[in-house]
Parts: C-alpha cells; structure tokens; sequence
C-alpha cells in the first residue's frame, strides 16, 4: 500500500508541475494583450464614460498589471526545474485572478455609461479572454475560476439592468456562452491531465526498461567475469589432469582398470571441451577476436578438418564424409575452423548411427559450407533457442555432456565474419546446418586477390581507433560497459567526474576530446551542463551525444538548440558506439 501510495504522490507532483509549466507560460504570452487592452479602451471609452470611473479603473489595472507581470515572470516555466508547483500555482492563480476582477470592475463603472456599440466592444473584449482563459488556465481549476468568475458574475448581473442599457437576450446570450466555456474547459482539462498521466506512465515505463537493461548489463558483466576467472583458475590444474593421464601406459593396466581410466580420460576430454568452449566465450564478450584475411587452400583446410574431427566420428561408428571442390579462399582459417568444428562436434554427439557430412562449395563468388547429419533432429520450436548461450534441449539433456555453448559460439562468430548461419532439420531426419560466408574464392592466384568480400565484415570494429572518447555517468556498471565497448573500437576513454573540483583537475591533463558521451540525469547535475563546460573550456563545438529516457519535447528542444544528439533508453552499448562513429565521422567531413 505505502509503494502504491508513493508511485500516486510522484504521478500527482509530476501533473502538478506540468499544470504550473503550462498555466505559468500561458500568463506570459498574454502579457502583451493584458497591457494593450487597457491601453485600447483609453481611445475608446474616453467621451462616454465617467472620467473618474475611468480613471479609478485604469489606474486599478495599471496596478494590477504591473504585479501580475512581476509575479509571472518570477516564476520557472520549465516543469523539470519546478520546485514547489503548489505554491506556483497559488502564485498564478492570484495574479490572474486580480486581473479578471479588474476586468469584472469595468462592467460596474464603466459599462452602463457605453452607447450600444462599445457596450458590445467590451462584451468582445472580455468574452475574448474568457475563451483564451479555457485553454490558458483550466488545466487547474482554480485558476481558471478566479480569472472568469470575476468577469461572468458581473457581466450576468446585466439581467438586472434596463432593457434601454443592456437587452435581456444578450444576457441570455451571455450565460449560454459562458456554459460552453465552462464545458470546453472542463474536457480540455481532463484531456491535458489524461495525457500528462499517459506521458508520466511511458517515462516511468522507458526508465524501468532501462533499469532492466543496466540488470542485464550487470549481470552478463558479471558472467563474463565468472567466465573468465574460473576458465583461468580450472584450466591449471586441468592441464596437470591431462599430463598424467597421458603418461599412463594403458597397455601395463589389467582390463577393469583400463575401462575405468578410459571412461576418466573421455570425462577429462569432455571437461577440455567445456573449458574451450567458456574461453571462446569470453573472448567474444571481451571482443578480443579479431577477423584477419588470409588466402589459404581450400583442400588443405578441409584435411585439417578432417584430421581433428573424423577420429571422433569413428570411435562412435559413424561415417565421416568430407566433400570440396579445389578452390583458394581469402578469409579467415582460424574462425572458420572454429565454426564447422563446433558444428561437426555438435552433429557427431546428437547422432548415434550412420553418417556426418561436411560439404564446401561456392555460390555467387563465396564460400558456403553445409553441415549434415542423421542424428535426432530438431523440433521446429527448438530451432528458434538452439543459438542461444546455454540452451540444452530438454529430451537429450540427460543423454550427452555439455554447457550448451556450442551454436551459440557459431552465432557469434558467424556474427563477426559476417556470415550467415541457419538450420533445417525435421524431428528423427537428421539436421542441415548452412553457414553462408562472405569469403571470396576462385581457382586462381589472380582471381582470389582481385575478389572483394560479399559484405561488409566487422574488419572496421576498430573504427574508433585513436579517437578519445569523454564519458560522463554517474552508475559504475554503465562506465564499465562503456570503457570495454569503445576500447574494443580502438577509442582512447577518459571517464570524467561530475563534480566541479575534479573535472578541473582532470581537464587539465587533457589535450583533446574527439566526441563526449553523457548521461543526461547524473547525481549531482545534468549532462547537458558539463558538455558546454567541455566545449567552453576546449573553445571548440565538440560532438556530444546524451543517453537519456527522457522524451519530454523541452528536452527535446534543449539538447537541439545545443546541438547534442540524442538517444533514449534503453540502447545497446553497440548502437551508443555506432552513433559516436558516426558523428564524429560527419564532423570530420563537414
């Protein structure tokens, strides 16, 4: 009950301080007709009205002006800077309230003086602010009623007046019309408050994906760490596992203990297998590998494959079949053999008899390979999760060894070479595995070297190479997730400080600053204050980006006029670096 009740006092403080943005710009764009109204009805009603009735009025408003002005205008109009929307809206209220009384005054002692004509001059005066007043000031009642009131109150009192003054059907005329401000006002008040609440739901809604993200975030940082330390820690005394094992003559053991030290030998390996499969793992998560292309032969490759893979194949019964045409291929060997060997691997464990196939061959000018097998297959709605980190099929989890890195581990790097990958299988038929690459091939010397690559690959994650990149963020698993994206573009990070003392110090070891990445709500300021410090302090228009979950169109309109490029939350850390590369990019060509 006390959250609830906590989420209904922020929901009612964040409508209160659009009301008080709204109502208190409104006053100010009016007050330039509230001083020429006055001023109009001098010329007007100068040789009809009493002129100390007029005087007495003029002067009032003149006063009363001259304060509504001073209070407005003393006012914050710019909701996120609000402090006590209550007493802002007290404020407003008053000063527009004494303006419509003065207003209502000039009914009493200036319009039964008025022949017929500024009678109805007055009427469209005042009727004029009435309905501006809808728009203006009804989003908070009070308000909106201390400015009309004043005005309605008198202005129907005409009734009472003589039919040679003011004809009763203009005063029927008169309350008809102020019935239809009221009602206008009292829906465009529920519309301006249903849609403040709508947007306060959607800002709540975009910070607690962002919050999620920054979870997500923590929590894949602190796997890859997990990852990385008990990959290191294990593998030690795993290598002396394997050192001994393989000092054992199997030859001098009676036969129990032969099968029993082979099953540990088959256990140790399989423990390998897991090791290497954490260690890719991690190196993908820390981008640390890197794409290089080389030419190398295509039936020389496939023999590799062969060699490490067909043994596992037969010690299980099946037939490993290898098939390539003699080809040159320019790519990268390593993590192409890392790709169909996790494949290969993945097909002889899921089969338990007849064959695994392994077919190179060229579509389009590019290396295609296809990895079959008869195993047991892949239901349709397994084939969506098989990629993904960790994910074991439930029926052959309790059948074979495995973190279910595997596929997932094939993704990634097809995702760094810029390969394609996809699977067609039916449940009891075996599987097909196609990895479609951007690697050129030709029978030749000239052909290969000539050949350009089918797409783009992530060569150029290194794009930021050389360029210093200024973080501002106040949340430390947020500047982790930075430093380690940018630093694997090749950009230079120097995380700032927010408060005043230390970014002093720290600028001044600084020599230059090619893009600045902030966060727009930090603990003590907001982003947009330290990129104009960066830029006044440099004397140069920096390029700057604000990640912030805020879609106000004030802020929106802030960080335009400062010329800041913004992205909301949530965002990938990817995208973040995209869009540094690509500003900073089309500064350099502007």
């Amino acid at each position: 009950m006390t959250l609830e009740l906590t989420a209904n006092e922020v929901n009612n403080v964040y409508l209160l301080r659009e009301k008080s943005a709204h109502i208190t710009k409104a006053a100010r764009s009016a007050t330039v007709a509230n001083v020429l109204a006055p001023l109009l009805c001098i010329p007007m009603f100068k040789d009809e009205v009493h002129p100390s009735h007029l005087a007495i009025w003029l002067g009032y408003m003149f006063i009363v002006i001259v304060i509504r002005t001073w209070m407005i205008f003393k006012l914050e109009y710019e909701a996120e800077k609000i402090l006590n929307p209550q007493r802002d809206l007290k404020i407003v209220t008053y000063a527009v309230g004494i303006v419509g009384f003065g207003w209502g005054l000039g009914w009493i002692l200036m319009a039964p003086d008025l022949l017929m004509v500024n009678r109805m001059i007055y009427v469209y005066m005042t009727t004029a602010a009435m309905i501006s007043s809808m728009f203006a000031y009804s989003v908070n009642p009070a308000t909106f009623f201390a400015f009309t009131l004043p005005i309605m109150i008198p202005s129907l009192s005409t009734v009472l007046w003589s039919v040679h003054i003011f004809p009763w059907p203009f005063s029927v005329g008169l309350a008809s019309l102020y019935i239809v401000v009221l009602s206008i006002a009292k829906n465009f008040a529920k519309i301006f408050e249903d849609s403040v609440r709508l947007r306060f739901r959607n800002e709540c809604l975009y910070q607690e994906l962002a919050t999620e993200r920054d979870q997500s975030i923590a929590a894949n940082v602190a796997k890859s760490k997990f990852i990385a330390v008990a990959s290191h820690d294990l593998r030690q005394p795993m290598h002396a596992v394997n050192v001994y094992l393989d000092l054992i003559n199997l030859n001098n053991l009676p036969t129990v203990e032969k099968k029993s030290l082979s099953k540990i030998k088959n256990g140790i390996t399989t423990l390998n297998a897991m090791f290497d499969s954490l260690l890719n793992i991690s190196k993908l998560d820390a981008d640390a590998m890197q794409v290089t292309h080389r030419v190398f032969r295509l039936d020389e490759f496939a023999n590799t494959i062969r060699d490490l893979t067909e043994s596992k194949a037969t010690n299980k019964g099946l037939i490993f079949n290898i098939n390539h045409p003699n080809l040159l291929v320019r790519g990268d060997k390593l993590l192409l053999q890392q790709i169909i060997g996790n494949l290969v691997s993945n097909a002889i464990q899921y089969t338990e008899s007849g064959q695994v196939n392994v077919r190179f061959e060229s579509e389009n000018g590019c290396l295609i390979i296809e990895v079959s097998d008869t195993g047991c297959g892949i239901t349709a709605s397994e084939q969506q999760q098989i990629f993904n980190e960790f994910y074991r099929a439930d029926k052959t989890r309790e059948l074979h060894d495995g973190l279910g890195l595997g596929l997932s581990i094939v993704q990634r790097l097809c995702d760094l070479i810029g390969a394609d990958v996809h699977v067609i299988s039916t449940q009891g038929q075996g599987a097909k595995f196609t990895v479609t690459t951007p690697f050129p091939v030709s029978t030749n010397e000239e052909g290969i070297h000539a050949a350009q690559p089918a797409h783009k690959t992530q060569d150029s994650h290194r794009s930021l190479q050389g360029k210093y990149i200024a973080v501002i963020e106040d949340n430390p698993i947020i500047v982790e997730a930075y430093k380690q994206t940018l630093a694997s573009k090749g950009a230079y990070v120097q995380v700032l400080s927010e408060h005043q003392s230390e970014l002093d110090d720290q600028l001044v070891a600084i020599d230059r600053i090619d893009c600045i990445l902030s966060d727009y709500r930090l603990s003590q300021t907001t982003g947009d204050v330290l990129i104009q410090k960066l830029r006044d302090n440099y004397n140069e228009e920096i390029p700057a980006i604000i990640v912030t979950a805020d879609t106000s169109p004030s802020h929106i309109n802030l960080f335009a006029q400062l010329n800041v490029q913004v992205l909301h939350k949530p965002i990938s850390f990817h995208d973040v670096a995209a869009a540094i590369e690509k500003i900073i990019f089309t500064e350099k060509i502007l």
